[in-house]
């Protein structure tokens, strides 16, 4: 039986592009924001296509799930430090969503998959907090929450360089504050759920090794 390569599997190559777009948006951020919002935009979208064709082509990996999580926060991440330098008056905030984004994430994925979990597997979760209980298991509230947050610090980012964007008879800042700013608020709200239920599972399992 022939040695599959993991590094080709077609969700993880979707992850390398998604990465080099990310690489070409940090470049064009400060400079050409059109250009650089497109690249941001194309790899935020390709979060979908990996984990479609892992599961059509049965190609996920322990490999994949790391590579798609760390390219979704240094994503998010790169965004929000671009922000703290448009918006200097709100470093802080941008700075604290940040932290919160990349500390909530890997303290829930070492916690899920060092007990040799998935980190959005309903059985592995079921001994957690109401709150990420039902984050993760109603795919609505999860694909809203996920998208609104980015869609605020990209509305954020747009905005920046054109305050009157509109699609037609609609305006950014109206789809900012009815849709995404909600949004973006619960989810960083599910975020400190999730860096508590982490930490309570990590120093469970700690007390129980003391008491074995």
């Amino acid at each position: 039986m022939a040695t599959r390569n993991v590094f080709l599997f077609v969700p993880n190559v979707i992850g390398y592009a998604r990465l080099a777009l990310l690489l070409v948006f940090y470049v064009l951020a400060l400079s050409h924001w059109r250009l650089a919002m497109a690249c941001y935009l194309l790899s935020f979208l390709g979060d979908l296509f990996d984990g479609y064709f892992a599961k059509k082509l049965q190609q996920s990996s322990t490999f994949g799930m790391v590579l798609d999580m760390v390219t979704d926060r240094i994503g998010t991440a790169g965004l929000l430090s671009f922000l703290g330098v448009l918006y200097p008056s709100f470093a802080f905030v941008f700075v604290l969503a940040q932290s919160l984004d990349l500390a909530s994430h890997w303290f829930h994925m070492y916690s899920v998959a060092s007990a040799g979990g998935h980190h959005k597997d309903k059985e592995a979760l079921k001994q957690r907090n109401f709150v990420l209980r039902t984050y993760y298991a109603s795919y609505p509230l999860f694909a809203y929450l996920c998208v609104s947050a980015e869609l605020t610090y990209v509305a954020l980012y747009v905005l920046h360089f054109d305050p009157n964007f509109s699609f037609r008879i609609i305006t950014l800042k109206t789809i900012f504050t009815c849709f995404c700013l909600p949004g973006c608020i619960l989810k960083n709200i599910v975020n400190i759920a999730q860096l508590a239920s982490a930490a309570n599972d990590l120093v469970a399992r700690d007390n129980e090794k003391k008491t074995t």
